[in-house]
């Protein structure tokens, strides 16, 4: 190896050093060289800086193999092209974070109330002519429902999140064809992404119609679940869904809270009633959005806001100047617990079945 190099692969050791989380070959190896992930390309034999690693082909495959003493440097696992490390892969781009509480105590609300208190202040101020955003079922309790809310008076009916899909596009094109010009979307990044892709693709509708208009309120999330195989599981577990005041997932629990009671569960239990269109999702944060929130990051009674655009940007201070939220910096430490779960659900589903 040429001097040259190496000075260069030192460098590249220095950098990861002092601004990454590090990981060693070892987790390589769990997350991407056992499971037969691993694309036998050798970047990590190549680009490994004390040059420990070689290439096995003992078996008939190239398998990175470890001959000597690693020094976690987290070269190996930085440049796999399986892998998932960068803020830009894992959690987007964003232009700040914070966390968030709503300063209107009434109505429903998931953790810090954040999304209602923008929704508030886009309909208050006619930003937006409505917003769409899922609500319960009158008639059949947690099952979703997209609604368009003209009215900020409604919006604490809706509060609360629904594990759930619920086609919000559907509603928010209803919208246009009844003449609204601009309308606010909540949804998760599968919502989020169709509507993005609306607007940038060469024939989507939004650019056919420039005189339509989206605001898009992206929601964190890991999975939601299916409806029947939901109302399921609780039944087994003695529960009627008619009965939960509240659902949340947080720290790897699901809980449902019924009469000042709550009730947790594993999220991993919840695997088989889990819409198998999330098993192929690898965006968290909802990365299209303009603001994306959720409870990752935050202690109880917070949002996690992630500004991502200049709008975004413009409704977040417009709404803390208006006296609807209190808003801190979130601290790194914060923004590192996002990239880890982001990480998770980013190369989750190297676990499905292979068809080969």
């Amino acid at each position: 190896m040429s001097p040259d190099v190496q000075q260069s692969l030192s460098r590249g050791q220095r950098w990861l050093k002092e601004n990454t989380k590090r990981h060693a070959f070892r987790k390589l190896d769990k997350e991407i060289i056992q499971p037969g992930i691993c694309t036998e390309c050798g970047a990590c034999v190549s680009n490994c800086p004390v040059e420990v690693l070689v290439g096995d082909r003992t078996s008939g495959r190239f398998v990175p193999t470890l001959i000597g003493k690693c020094v976690s440097c987290g070269m190996c696992y930085a440049i796999c092209p399986r892998t998932k490390v960068l803020w830009s892969e894992l959690v987007g781009e964003f232009r700040s974070a914070w966390r968030v509480k709503s300063l209107d105590e009434t109505g429903k609300r998931q953790d810090g109330g954040a999304v209602t208190a923008f929704l508030t202040y886009v309909l208050d101020q006619s930003i937006a002519d409505g917003a769409v955003v899922a609500c319960q079922d009158p008639k059949s309790p947690w099952l979703p429902v997209a609604k368009l809310v003209t009215n900020k008076t409604k919006l604490p009916e809706c509060g609360g999140t629904i594990y759930t899909h619920a086609p919000v596009v559907q509603e928010m094109m209803r919208g246009y064809r009844k003449g609204f010009s601009t309308i606010c979307v909540v949804g998760t990044s599968c919502s989020i992404d169709a509507i993005d892709n609306m607007q940038k693709h060469p024939a989507g509708y939004f650019q056919m119609d420039m005189g339509a208009d989206v605001i898009k309120i992206g929601l964190f999330c890991m999975e939601s679940f299916d409806y029947t195989g939901l109302v399921q599981f609780l039944k087994d577990d003695g529960i009627d869904i008619k009965d939960v005041d509240k659902m949340a997932i947080s720290s790897g629990k699901f809980r449902v809270a019924i009469s000042g009671n709550e009730r947790e569960w594993s999220v991993g239990d919840l695997n088989l009633v889990a819409a198998k269109s999330c098993s192929y999702c690898q965006d968290l944060t909802c990365k299209n959005a303009d603001i994306s929130c959720g409870n990752i990051g935050s202690e109880d009674g917070w949002t996690t806001v992630l500004i991502r655009t200049i709008r975004g940007e413009h409704i977040f201070q417009e709404t803390l100047a208006a006296g609807l939220i209190e808003a801190n910096l979130l601290e790194t430490k914060s923004l590192r617990i996002i990239e880890k779960s982001a990480r998770f659900k980013a190369i989750r589903h190297y676990k499905l079945s292979s068809s080969h």
